[in-house]
């Protein structure tokens, strides 16, 4: 019984090893330089034992030989696979990069304008750009025309600036103003946003400069002084002084500039005043807006800020040589 079971584990052993030998050749090329232990180990553990895997300390599948597969371009589609194996490319696409043949980072298949450099907000096509220098200095031209005709438009408004409050008391009684808020330049917006599907267009900027022009004629400095000392009246607006050489020098006069730069209390705000204010319950605050139907026809707002008056809005017309209601 016992040479029974001696030889039974003599033949195990024997058929183990026989199974595990596949290429014997390569077996014993391997035994020539390692010993048996480590010809039959498994290193890098991709199942393919050492004297068989040429690639011993790098896990691979069996198939080729347990060495891993190339990816030559790095675009993470092994060689085998990839129809531009030099080339880094998409696996939509067999590894090969998507055409983008005018070069402005949108693949062809995804650009409307293939062979015209775009914007992707635009799928792809540029932003029409029209040329609009002959527009511009067109209407640069009718700007110094309205300069011209209204030349002496700053006379004309010095009786009625100078009484401006007087249309509002008419209404308001025995009513004190302390303090007027004055709207003064049109500074425009400071950003364009441009949305799907915009058309481009010449923009002008001839009614903003025209309406700067006229508004520093109303509220020019005479007018701002007078109105300063009216019963003490504090007058705050808004002037982005450092903007002057830059965007108004051709609008704002210098003297009207230097006046307001020397009541400047910030960046962005002018406060004239030419004494200490008085605190009673009949003194209130206001702002005045003026709009210009045109240089002669002109709308007058009084918004209250605080108290209980009534806003008032008066469209004044100057003809015969006065303003008119």
């Amino acid at each position: 019984m016992k040479t029974v079971v001696t030889f039974c584990f003599l033949l195990l052993i024997c058929c183990a090893d026989a199974q595990e030998i596949i290429d014997r050749e390569s077996f014993k090329k391997c035994r020539k330089e390692f010993n048996k232990k480590i010809c039959l180990s498994d290193e890098d553990g991709d199942g393919v034992l050492f004297y068989l895997d040429q690639c011993p300390k790098d896990a691979g599948p069996v198939e080729n030989n347990g060495c891993p597969w190339p990816d030559t371009d790095g675009d993470g589609i092994i060689d085998k696979d990839d129809s531009c194996p030099e080339i880094a490319g998409f696996p939509d696409n067999n590894g090969c990069p998507k055409a983008d043949t005018d070069g402005d980072g949108i693949w062809d298949v995804e650009d409307a304008c293939p062979t015209v450099s775009g914007l992707v907000e635009n799928h792809g096509c540029p932003i029409q750009k029209l040329e609009c220098t002959q527009f511009y200095e067109e209407e640069k031209l009718k700007f110094e025309k309205f300069k011209i005709d209204n030349k002496n438009i700053e006379s004309i408004y010095s009786s009625l600036s100078i009484n401006i409050l007087n249309y509002l008391k008419k209404e308001n009684n025995n009513i004190g103003i302390k303090e007027v808020y004055v709207d003064f330049l049109d500074y425009g917006p400071q950003c364009k946003y441009y949305p799907k599907g915009y058309v481009p267009q010449c923009n002008s900027s001839r009614n903003r400069d025209e309406y700067n022009f006229l508004i520093t004629r109303f509220w020019n400095k005479n007018a701002l002084e007078s109105l300063s000392k009216k019963k003490n009246v504090l007058i705050q607006m808004k002037y982005f002084y450092t903007n002057y050489e830059k965007e108004f020098n051709d609008i704002i006069s210098e003297e009207l500039h230097n006046f307001l730069v020397k009541h400047k209390v910030s960046d962005r705000n002018v406060v004239i005043s030419q004494k200490s204010l008085r605190n009673t319950n009949k003194e209130i605050s206001i702002k005045i807006e003026v709009k210009f139907i045109n240089p002669y026809e002109i709308m007058i707002n009084y918004t209250p800020l605080v108290g209980r008056v009534y806003e008032v809005s008066k469209k004044l017309v100057y003809k015969d040589g006065k303003w008119i209601e």
